[in-house]
């Protein structure tokens, strides 16, 4: 902090001298040509030098990132390109304003402003320009194919939920699976977790990735993508996803309320098992084991193969057996859908 503004106020005090002894700006009421030119120059000395200063900070703090080589390209880019309008403009001030002080000035800020303006515009763009109107094309030329295959990245909820190998292995995911870095030692800290249910998730998360990984039909690829600045590992997944314009995988439902704020396409798994759950009509059979009582005298309580809970009128006596059933009616809940079945000894009175 202290040499930065001392470099600040070495440079504005070294412009506003060399702004008085040459004489850059007229004399303004009662101030002489001298002190005018003294009081601009280190103000813009001062502004040029809390630029400088800027730069330096967020060229530091960005050093380290995968994406500071392609800022550093798209600064050097636009930068150059910048200063050709710029030098335009020169010419134009040149031919629109007489000879003098004021002219000289003029000049010199349409050159340094359009440089700096490159070079601040293109700092801050992560993805090279040079690709920017040929992606483009491209995605406009394959809209929707273009879409279906975005890298698909994995957040740690999703791992540890274990479906995602078998889905993976299904092929219904098109386009490579990016795993940052950041998760994968999200996911070893669970897996070293002191609470055994943790500690089992995390290793099983890490025995589907390394199944993952061997599978050669799967796309894997780890993304060494950080972001120092950052420290919640969701704010991390948001902002690798608008990167690489991933779709991003997962379970948490506040991750995914974020998301969609951030206007982040999801996928979420929970969403898709109750899309493919098989749709039940009353009136219609179904196989099911007893496997429990339930709440109510002579109930009892089943489960599909996809986990949705079976509620057996008449069915107590039927526990540790598979019987054949009619579907009753069905109940839609927040924690999911259930099924009111009898057994079909028992159901000759619903059907008629």
């Amino acid at each position: 902090m202290v040499v930065s503004l001392g470099f600040a106020l070495v440079l504005a005090l070294t412009s506003g001298v060399l702004s008085s002894v040459y004489g850059f700006f007229p004399s303004i009421g009662g101030l002489s040509s001298t002190a005018t030119s003294w009081l601009f120059g280190t103000l813009g000395g001062a502004m040029i030098a809390a630029s400088l200063v800027g730069a330096w900070r967020m060229f530091a703090r960005t050093f380290h990132e995968e994406s500071s080589g392609i800022r550093f390209a798209n600064a050097v880019l636009l930068g150059l390109g910048m200063s050709l309008v710029g030098t335009v403009l020169y010419f134009a001030i040149s031919a629109a304003l007489p000879s003098g002080n004021g002219r000289d000035v003029a000049r010199g800020i349409a050159l340094a402003g359009s440089a700096l303006l490159g070079l601040r515009i293109g700092y801050s763009l992560d993805r090279p320009v040079w690709l920017a109107s040929w992606m483009g094309g491209r995605r406009r030329g394959s809209g929707s194919r273009s879409q279906a295959v975005r890298p698909k990245l994995l957040d740690t909820s999703v791992i540890i939920d274990g479906r995602i190998g078998d889905l993976v292995a299904t092929g219904f995911l098109e386009g490579p699976i990016l795993i940052p870095e950041f998760v994968l030692v999200e996911l070893q800290a669970i897996a070293d977790s002191s609470n055994s249910v943790r500690r089992r998730k995390g290793r099983r998360g890490l025995e589907i990735l390394s199944r993952l990984s061997c599978d050669g039909d799967s796309d894997v690829r780890i993304s060494s993508k950080d972001y120092p600045d950052i420290r919640e590992v969701d704010r991390k997944l948001i902002r690798l996803a608008q990167e690489e314009s991933a779709t991003l995988l997962t379970i948490d439902s506040n991750l995914i309320r974020v998301a969609h704020v951030e206007g982040i396409e999801i996928l979420n798994i929970h969403a898709l098992a109750r899309a493919v759950r098989p749709r039940f009509i009353p009136g219609e059979g179904l196989s099911l084991g007893v496997v429990d009582r339930g709440e109510e005298t002579d109930q009892g309580i089943g489960y599909l193969d996809d986990g949705t809970m079976v509620v057996v009128e008449n069915g107590r006596q039927h526990i540790g057996q598979k019987i054949r059933a009619t579907v009753k009616t069905t109940l839609q809940t927040e924690a999911g859908r259930m099924l009111f079945v009898e057994p079909v000894s028992h159901a000759s009175g619903w059907e008629r």
